[in-house]
């Protein structure tokens, strides 16, 4: 026993020791790598100073013989060597820190070489240029001198310019992982950007100032003055006298002349003894001097002016005021006002008015001057008139970052490499022809030697796994289009695919159509943008937390920053509530987000009934497709022949279900039968459903659902039958998640692998924000009212009207009548079998009139004869 305690105590010594003399190592190690950087450091420093002869004449010396071997670059040098001394020891001399140390000597010699090339050229002697730089501190010295002369002997002097600068600009390259072509590229993008940005903000501008002007109209004074001096003629007198007596039923002379318009008021109320209701507009302009009267002629007057009162505007028609000279003397704007209204008091006010009665009746007409009705109408006008739509600006969402560096370079070539020789070790040779890398996954192409068959590289999955120690692995056996296999494999670090990228990208620009929308990127980096109208319907399925909810969200983000309201409209059915109900108030909404599972099969019922009601105008104006039935429309109202209200345009309609599930399980018969209708019959008449759940089962994708959606989105899922419910093929449980998808839409033969593009909420919400603030117009909540007054209606009809049967109001009769109910007498007064009269009591249950089975006893009587009659008067 001793002698184990013995050996136990000597190795825990023995160990206790050897980490103390690691521990020493590595501390002297430390140390000494400190001192080396100590050195560098003064030998940099005194270099620096010897440049300029401030350490003696041994620094010269040593300063002389440096510019005689680097040249020019001997004045940079030492602060260049500190740096990348520093950059060495920080970085633990890797591999990479090397390769950039050697790339910045590389660029710096090439500085030398230009140097030399600037001082002589046709230097044909090393010594000389040596000696030069020795004596001078310029030139090339011997390293860029030897350079230039072995260029210039070789190649010429203008080819060897171009090398020097060619191997510059790719060692700067190389040594920040930055392309030149793509910052210059960037530079132009951002100033065209600039441009469109400043274009933009000058057109808010001048439409907020034509906002301004519809405002704030002028008033009625400002537009008769305007309308008189259109209407005054050239070389007319400044005074002129007209009798229009007669348009007016009276003898009176209006005398064209300058007199203030109080004065006129004045006369008027001195010789007429009643309220005349004569046109403001004309007392500013005319002198009355009227004669006495007969009873007769102030008979006719007052006839006159009661008509005027019932309808202020009508002594327009009859007047021409083409024949009445005005005053060309202005008149102040103040004053002009004042008087208008102290005469409107006097002729109002006045004590000896007649029929005091029917001036009162008639007074609020007469108090509305024709500058506040005008003022009134063109602001209705403004509200009624739709603003342009405004597309959002780009700089709501986030940019992306490019993280492609020669390191990840380097892990995919050691990664291939690994992969081959994986491959060999098991008697399979193979040949890598191409490396796609994606944003998340890489694919490597093989093309395998002659007589190896392709199920031998599939049966090897789980080998190629565990060598690359990869998460997991998908094989594509043989890529479509290609003599190749692709083997893809997950990314270190994956790029995240931002939707600003996307939508600013030319090829998202490009898109003609409306529906176009930016799906991701593929795994070779390419963008891919689809559209629905092709598609025309399309499937979303995938786990929780695999992406959907993103995808519809970049989806509909796409359409808003493509199409403008009048062209498309969504229809949102959101069973989950939180996801899709932040849309609510953008102009592209035709009814408000539905959340209630009830209405949301009410939405697409109405969505079937706007789809025959559509093709009966198709069929009206002998179209096939909605494209056809607009550019008839447009024909139409460009000859003028009918009104704009009978015939409109008809917007494209996206209808977006983000969790069928839950519509499945409330409803299934009526979502399931309008889903299939829709998607059979709506492409052509321009509606388009795109349905997403995160159950993918047989009971929620039914058969006629799959036979009728063909494009289909699949993201990661936890078994392979999942994956064949969406697809018809394993695949989508080998995905990474997090917008990782299988894409196939209508045609293609194989799915293509995409990582699809990233929206935040945040982002959203600022989209939807800027959107919100669009004035949508009056005809656009009109047309929401209308239809969502018509889904309830059919929710409510629907109700009503359930599936009852023929002798449900007979059995209930008969049942509150005898005041039992039980199965066996419904079959012996009815003489119908046990199932149907089964199925006649659960809808008498559930309509409230018996109550439920208890077992043995018998059902309750719930109503009494009356409340049964007042059930069916108001439910049947």
């Amino acid at each position: 026993m001793s002698n184990n305690r013995k050996k136990t105590t000597t190795k825990k010594r023995t160990s206790t020791s050897g980490k103390k003399a690691q521990q020493k190592s590595q501390d002297f190690e430390s140390f000494h790598t400190e001192i080396a950087i100590w050195i560098t450091i003064i030998a940099a420093v005194l270099l620096l100073l010897g440049n300029f002869g401030f350490c003696g004449t041994v620094g010269n010396v040593i300063s002389s013989i440096f510019f005689g071997t680097f040249g020019i670059i001997q004045h940079v040098l030492p602060i260049v060597v500190l740096i990348l001394i520093g950059l060495l020891f920080a970085n633990q001399f890797s591999s990479l820190a090397i390769k950039k140390t050697i790339l910045t000597i590389v660029f710096f010699c090439m500085i030398s070489v230009i140097s030399q090339m600037f001082v002589n050229f046709d230097e044909t002697s090393v010594f000389a240029a040596t000696q030069h730089a020795f004596e001078n501190h310029t030139g090339g010295g011997f390293v860029g001198g030897a350079i230039c002369i072995l260029l210039n002997k070789f190649l010429g002097k203008v080819a060897s310019v171009i090398i020097t600068v060619m191997v510059m600009l790719i060692s700067l390259m190389l040594i920040f992982e930055r392309s030149i072509l793509k910052l210059l590229k960037d530079a132009g993008n951002s100033t065209v950007q600039a441009s469109k940005q400043k274009k933009l903000e000058r057109q808010q501008k001048k439409q907020l100032l034509e906002e301004q002007k519809i405002a704030e109209p002028g008033t009625f004074r400002d537009n008769l003055l305007e309308e008189k001096k259109v209407s005054k003629k050239p070389g007319r007198p400044k005074k002129k006298v007209v009798d229009i007596g007669e348009k007016f039923g009276l003898d009176t002379e209006f005398k064209t002349t300058g007199t203030n318009p109080k004065s006129a008021s004045d006369d008027i109320n001195t010789k007429l003894n009643r309220d005349t209701s004569i046109p403001k507009e004309m007392t500013g302009a005319v002198e009355l001097t009227p004669p006495l009267k007969t009873e007769a002629e102030s008979v006719s007057e007052a006839k006159m002016f009661e008509q005027m009162a019932e309808n202020p505007l009508s002594w327009l028609d009859d007047l021409n005021l083409d024949e009445i000279s005005m005053a060309e003397e202005t008149v102040d704007d103040t004053s002009f006002v004042e008087s208008m209204e102290e005469e409107r008091t006097e002729m109002i006010g006045s004590e000896e008015v007649p029929e005091k009665k029917q001036t009162k009746a008639h007074k609020p007409a007469m108090d509305e001057t024709v500058s506040e009705q005008m003022k009134k109408d063109m602001d209705q006008a403004a509200l009624a008139e739709e603003k342009p739509y405004t597309f959002p600006p780009y700089d709501l969402m986030t940019k992306g970052s490019n993280t492609n560096s020669l390191k990840q370079q380097r892990i995919l070539k050691e990664t291939a490499m690994k992969l081959q020789q994986t491959l060999a070790n098991f008697g399979v040779n193979v040949t890598i022809t191409d490396v796609s890398c994606g944003p998340s996954v890489t694919r490597y192409e093989l093309q395998p030697e002659q007589g190896v068959k392709v199920s031998r590289i599939l049966s090897l999955s789980d080998d190629i796994k565990l060598n690359l120690a990869a998460a997991d692995i998908r094989i594509e056996a043989p890529i479509p289009g290609k003599a190749a296999i692709g083997i893809e494999v997950p990314n270190q670090h994956n790029e995240m695919v931002r939707l600003r990228d996307l939508i600013e990208s030319d090829k998202f620009k490009s898109a003609k159509s409306n529906l176009s929308y930016a799906v991701g990127k593929d795994i070779a980096g390419n963008i891919i943008v689809s559209d629905i109208a092709k598609m025309p319907h399309m499937l979303i399925a995938g786990a929780t937390g695999s992406g959907k909810s993103v995808f519809v969200n970049t989806l509909i983000t796409s359409v808003l920053y493509k199409a403008d309201p009048k062209d498309v409209k969504f229809i949102m059915i959101d069973p989950k509530v939180v996801e899709l109900s932040t849309y609510n108030g953008i102009p592209h909404l035709l009814i408000p987000v539905v959340t209630d599972p009830q209405k949301a099969a009410g939405a697409l019922n109405w969505a079937v009934v706007e789809m025959t009601d559509r093709y009966n105008k198709f069929a009206e104006y002998g179209v096939r497709n909605l494209e056809g039935y607009n550019k008839k429309v447009e024909e139409v109202l460009a000859t003028g022949t009918v009104e704009a209200d009978s015939i409109k345009k008809l917007p494209q309609i996206i209808i977006i279900v983000d969790e069928l599930a839950d519509l499945m399980m409330v409803a299934p018969g009526e979502v399931e039968g309008a889903i299939v209708r829709l998607s059979q019959l709506a492409r052509a008449a321009g509606i388009h459903l795109v349905i997403a759940t995160q159950r993918p089962s047989v009971n929620v994708i039914t058969g006629l659902i799959k036979a009728n959606v063909p494009s289909r989105i699949a993201f990661m899922v936890s078994s392979g039958v999942d994956s064949r419910t969406i697809l018809d093929m394993n695949g989508a449980e080998k995905l990474l998640g997090n917008g990782d998808m299988l894409f196939a839409p209508q045609g293609q033969q194989k799915p293509i692998r995409v990582q699809g593009a990233f929206i935040s909420d945040k982002e959203v919400g600022a989209i939807v924000d800027f959107l919100k603030e669009q004035n949508s117009g009056e005809e656009q909540q009109n047309t929401a009212k209308e239809v969502t007054s018509r889904i309830e209606t059919s929710i409510k009809t629907a109700a009503i009207s359930d599936e009852k049967d023929e002798l449900f109001a007979e059995a209930a009769r008969f049942i509150v009548t005898k005041e039992k109910a039980s199965i066996g007498m419904l079959q012996r007064m009815f003489k119908v079998g046990f199932n149907r009269a089964s199925r006649i009591m659960e809808q008498l249950a559930d309509a409230g009139i018996v109550g439920p089975e208890e077992g043995t006893k018998p059902r309750k009587i719930l109503m009494s004869e009356e409340q049964l009659e007042q059930y069916f008067e108001e439910y049947m």
